[in-house]
């Protein structure tokens, strides 16, 4: 058993490992293009917690599998040991055979055995009483017991969330919103035969709460906007075209000054836009689709 946990453990711990590793290590994914949502799927979220997660359960049992054995044998008493070991012919011990004494010899005097007189234990020596200490008198007031703190004022909900002021957090946001929406326009293509129509890359600043005409509720509960997004129409913000035959999602204008390399998240620079440190667009489109820059 501990042979086969020790092979399962390498096995989920490599596999595991290979696959959160993807998330994190540019490599060539081309040899998944055959395999439909494969590549997809390797460089979603889903697929890093489930790594990690293979990998953890591989480690346990790959630790499970050295811890040694035969603690019941080591901790048997060894007399138990010995005497399961023993001949059954054996067990009586030799007796002494009497010493034969020449003929006419006195037979020896047995000696008069004393009996021992009893030990006499030493008295203990008691320790005179000792007086109790008279309590002395303080001047010192009392000390008073601490008073409850009184209750802290409850929050009023206006903390800014932590994705928001790290810059590698919040551009792990823009790639996990674009994950989800990019399913669900592939979701309305597998129904209707064709991606939600709109003219122009545009977003929620120009279309309203719908910026995908036909996609929320039935493929998404809502449309994530971009967690920076302003009025301002240059700055951060999701935006979308389609002509139905295929489709261009992209978060543009984000900064990307003290974050990750978005494209090991699964997602790949805009190629119609000048993508800088301060002001770049990624996301995801469809083959002749990716130059639209409305």
């Amino acid at each position: 058993m501990k042979a086969v946990a020790l092979l399962l453990g390498v096995l989920l711990l490599l596999g595991g490992g290979a696959v959160a590793g993807a998330q994190f290590v540019s490599m060539d994914l081309s040899f998944l293009d055959s395999v439909a949502g494969a590549k997809d799927f390797l460089m979603s979220q889903t697929a890093l917690y489930a790594g990690g997660g293979a990998a953890g359960l591989g480690l346990i049992l790959f630790i499970v599998g050295l811890l040694p054995g035969g603690r019941r044998e080591r901790e048997e008493p060894a007399p138990r040991r010995a005497a399961a070991s023993r001949d059954p012919f054996m067990d009586e011990p030799a007796r002494p055979q009497p010493r034969a004494e020449p003929a006419g010899a006195e037979p020896p005097r047995q000696q008069p055995k004393s009996e021992p007189r009893p030990q006499q234990r030493p008295e203990p020596v008691r320790e005179p009483p000792r007086a109790a200490p008279k309590p002395v008198a303080s001047s010192a007031p009392p000390q008073q017991a601490p008073r409850p703190a009184p209750p802290s004022a409850p929050s009023s909900g206006t903390d800014t969330p932590t994705w928001m002021t790290d810059p590698r957090l919040t551009n792990r946001k823009r790639v996990s919103d674009l994950v989800a929406i990019n399913d669900a326009i592939k979701a309305y293509y597998s129904k209707h035969g064709r991606y939600p129509m709109a003219k122009g890359m545009e977003g929620f600043l120009e279309r309203g709460k719908g910026w995908i005409p036909g996609l929320a509720p039935e493929f998404i509960p809502d449309l994530p906007r971009d967690p920076a997004q302003s009025n301002d129409r240059n700055g951060p913000q999701y935006v979308y075209s389609s002509d139905g035959s295929g489709y261009k999602i992209i978060a543009k204008g984000v900064s990307l000054v003290g974050g990750t390399n978005v494209e090991v998240l699964g997602v790949r620079f805009d190629p119609a836009r000048q993508n800088t440190a301060e002001n770049a667009a990624f996301g995801f489109w469809t083959q002749g689709f990716e130059s639209a820059n409305g």
